[in-house]
């Protein structure tokens, strides 16, 4: 049994010392493998100063388009002038007059844009609202012609010089040569140089006495002028249009009066035929200033007038009125050349609350604008509103003839006439223009 127990000992002791031989063999392998090894050492690059690189950036990525959206845009930038206006004041100055002197009442306005404007003072200085800053302004006061447009500005004082007034020099004689001594003269019509207003310029008229037929008319604002003359026995006969500039006088202007015929007729009720007595009959827009020398002639006992100076040829109208009686308007008349025509005019009695005038025409109310005919309004149930006219439209032609070369009181006179004859006016609308013929009648209003 001791031997036994003393070889199992013996064999213990062999396997442990070899289990302790292999794990001393295989531990320094495993530390070889596991362990990390570390890299050679290297002689530093030296590298020449001028070389240097910038420190190296970290390493980034290229954003894709899908990955980084797109930054939101920048807000739009507001108007300019609604910066300058929040930021300036008002926009301040004076107006002077050609001499250099304050110009009070003068009316100051923004051309370019529009929209602002302000009157000047006592001492000529005026203020426009700080919206205007930045402006091109102008300044207008009658009869001077209108300021340069200037640029205007917040935080300096603006000037605005109004130019000097022109004048017309000329005569006025009859178709002979001779010279009128007496004589009616007044603005048939007038078109600024400028954009300021004139308000009260046409129709201003003055009575000349002079043995030569001379006039000067001082004064003026510049810009274009028709004149136009009568006197006693001869009808109102018109300048040609006459450019007026700033300081200089427009000369050698000659108005040619011509003799002009006689009107006789009757005037009775339509009704009894009797007489009218001390019925009023005048010339009716034989100028469009509205001046005119032609004395009215009044009925006698028996209804008989005589009206002198009437046109010897071309259309006319008279208009006869009484106080008991509605007025009319007797259109179409014409001399034909005739030292004297007749008319007989039947007035009807005034009714309580009604009409209380008639004429004969198309029924259409003419003014001017920016020297153009424009329908002013229409007679409800008259030939114009019939054939489809409407207040604002603008007659261009009159029977073809262009109503640029007429005068207001021409167009009236064309339109007018007697109730059946027929009128071609061209009419320009919305950009188009449109022939229409009109049937003349009588239109009571």
């Amino acid at each position: 049994m001791a031997d036994i127990r003393t070889a199992g000992a013996q064999r213990r002791a062999w396997l442990s010392a070899a289990l302790l031989s292999v794990a001393l063999l295989v531990m320094p392998l495993l530390v070889w493998l596991l362990l990390p090894r570390p890299s050679p050492v290297m002689p530093a690059r030296r590298e020449p100063a001028a070389a240097l690189l910038p420190p190296p950036q970290p390493e980034l990525t290229a954003p894709r388009e899908v990955e980084a959206p797109p930054a939101p845009p920048a807000p739009p930038a507001p108007p300019p002038r609604e910066i300058t206006a929040a930021s300036v004041g008002p926009v301040r100055g004076v107006v002077l007059d050609p001499e250099g002197h304050p110009s009070a009442g003068a009316l100051v306005s923004c051309r370019e844009p529009p929209g602002n404007s302000a009157g000047a003072d006592a001492e000529g200085r005026f203020e426009l609202p700080a919206e205007a800053d930045g402006c091109t302004a102008t300044a207008a006061q009658p009869p001077y012609g209108d300021a340069e447009p200037t640029r205007v500005a917040a935080g300096r004082d603006n000037v605005l010089r109004l130019l000097a007034a022109g004048a017309i020099v000329g005569e006025v004689v009859d178709p002979s040569g001779r010279p009128v001594e007496a004589y009616l003269l007044a603005i048939e019509s007038f078109t600024p140089a400028g954009s300021g207003a004139h308000a009260g310029v046409n129709g201003r008229a003055r009575k000349v006495s002079d043995p030569g037929g001379a006039f000067r008319w001082d004064a003026l604002a510049p810009g274009r002028y028709v004149l136009t003359a009568s006197s006693a026995g001869r009808p109102p006969a018109r300048s040609r249009a006459v450019d007026v500039e700033a300081g200089r006088a427009a000369e050698r202007v000659r108005i040619v009066l011509p003799q002009g015929a006689t009107l006789r007729g009757r005037v009775v009720d339509a009704a009894s035929r009797a007489p009218v007595v001390e019925a009023q009959v005048e010339l009716d827009s034989a100028t469009s200033s509205g001046a005119n020398a032609i004395s009215l002639a009044l009925t006698d006992a028996n209804g008989d007038y005589e009206l002198e100076g009437v046109p010897a040829s071309g259309p006319f109208s008279v208009r006869v009125r009484h106080q008991q009686y509605m007025a009319k308007i007797v259109s179409g008349l014409d001399a034909r050349g005739a030292q004297s025509t007749r008319v007989d005019v039947e007035l009807r009695q005034l009714d309580d609350g009604g009409a209380r005038e008639e004429l004969t025409g198309i029924g259409a109310m003419l003014s001017l604008s920016s020297g153009r005919v424009i329908i002013a309004g229409v007679v409800e149930g008259g030939p114009a509103a019939s054939a489809g006219l409407l207040a604002g439209d603008v007659i261009a032609r009159i029977d073809g003839r262009p109503t640029t070369e007429l005068e207001l009181a021409d167009c009236i006179q064309r339109l007018r006439g007697p109730a059946g004859t027929v009128v071609t006016v061209g009419v320009e609308r919305e950009g188009r223009t449109l022939d229409v013929t009109i049937r003349r009648d009588v239109v009571v209003r």
